[in-house]
């Protein structure tokens, strides 16, 4: 009896100090700096300019083009993960990082409203910003405009609040991650049509560098989702220069992953930090050179409605799960937009809720490996299915 009172006593002594724990980490939470903060800094005075009618007078909200996909490593039974998705297609497009591709994720009247959304709330970005991002042998290549927003949902009003809220309503279904008060707002971005961009062959013009989701003090953010809201006429892929993809050149993807590695295991999250610059930048240089050619990795082309979800965390350490870190394959970037139409896409970041990170490191590798697995089981039944 004496024995079970004591445990009794150990297990709320427990529960109380994880209690007191995800307390600490939530007020740690709130004075880290916010992304809205961040981007503020590469905000311009300017407003849109000629680019809102630039791209009006190019886009039609139901046009859909027949773009190409990224090769299938192996179908996705999607619905399992998203009941409501009903619709056929969705694929594992690589396990190295851990991708997956979701034709109409959204509809093309939810894509319409998340670009006017954007018109209204999307700020272009100063030039000092964009040549930040410039790297190595990218720094002799035009400027490529950009605006941004970061949606702080609570704020919004009226259909704007509503379609947000299903949006990331809908992405925490797929991933399996619960919206919380910590999670970094979901993120919408332009592209405009960079001056003279030229697309060479099959290529990609990566001249804004290089990056791993964890960038900007971001540590758990486990898992992404882009959903791209419109065609584009050329250019514009996400690349993955470091993924293993199915037919891949060897050597070249050999190459990639090597200098991804190197760059993620000295900690580095961008290839254009003065950090990198100053330590590797020639093995920055060298990976975003790589990922402009097409020999190597995954690369996305921008189709409306479809979602790109993938993993950038991923467990650690001899026994599987002791720890975690950013996977040196999961280093992306959007290529240069090419033509007369720029590119909208709606990011929304997933992190590890607080209460899976009170544990240690040990107890939060663990969580995102059931998460990876939860992805890949949907594929496994895919598979059993056919």
């Amino acid at each position: 009896v004496r024995l079970e009172a004591v445990c009794r006593q150990a297990q709320d002594t427990e529960a109380k100090l994880k209690t007191q724990l995800e307390e600490l980490l939530i007020e740690a939470e709130k004075v880290k700096p916010r992304r809205e903060d961040i981007e503020s800094l590469f905000y311009s005075d300017q407003g849109w300019g000629t680019w809102e009618q630039d791209f009006r007078r190019c886009w039609s909200a139901n046009a859909k083009a027949a773009s190409s996909l990224p090769k299938e490593l192996r179908p996705l039974q999607a619905s399992v993960l998203l009941p409501s998705y009903q619709r056929s297609g969705a694929f594992l497009c690589s396990e190295s990082p851990l991708a997956a591709f979701l034709p109409d994720f959204a509809s093309a009247e939810e894509c319409a409203q998340l670009i006017e959304l954007g018109f209204r709330t999307c700020r272009r970005h100063n030039e000092d910003a964009q040549e930040m991002q410039r790297t190595g042998e990218a720094s002799a290549e035009v400027l490529r405009g950009v605006a941004t927003a970061s949606l702080e949902v609570s704020r919004l009003s009226g259909a704007d609040k509503l379609l947000m809220q299903e949006m990331q309503q809908r992405v925490a279904t797929l991933t399996g991650i619960p919206i919380h008060g910590q999670e970094i707002n979901p993120f919408l971005k332009f592209d405009q049509p960079a001056q003279g961009a030229h697309v060479p062959g099959d290529g990609d013009d990566m001249s804004i560098g290089l990056h791993l989701d964890v960038n900007g003090g971001f540590p758990h953010c486990v898992c992404s989702v882009i959903l791209y809201l419109n065609e584009v006429e050329s250019g514009g892929r996400t690349v993955f220069p470091c993924a293993e993809t199915p037919n891949a050149h060897g050597e070249e993807e050999a190459c990639c992953r090597a200098l991804g590695e190197v760059l993620a295991g000295a900690g580095h999250t961008h290839t254009s930090h003065s950090a990198v610059a100053e330590a590797l930048g020639e093995q920055a240089a060298e990976l975003v050179r790589r990922a402009n050619g097409r020999l190597a990795g995954l690369r996305v082309v921008p189709r409306r409605g479809a979602a790109l979800c993938f993993f950038t965390l991923r467990p650690e350490g001899a026994e599987g799960c002791e720890s975690f870190g950013p996977d040196p394959a999961s280093w992306h970037g959007g290529a240069a937009v090419a033509g007369r139409l720029g590119k909208w896409t709606l990011q929304i970041f997933k992190e590890v809720p607080i209460s899976h990170r009170c544990g240690g490191p040990a107890e939060e590798a663990r969580y995102i490996e059931s998460l990876r697995q939860r992805l890949l089981q949907a594929a496994t039944v895919m598979a059993t299915i056919d």
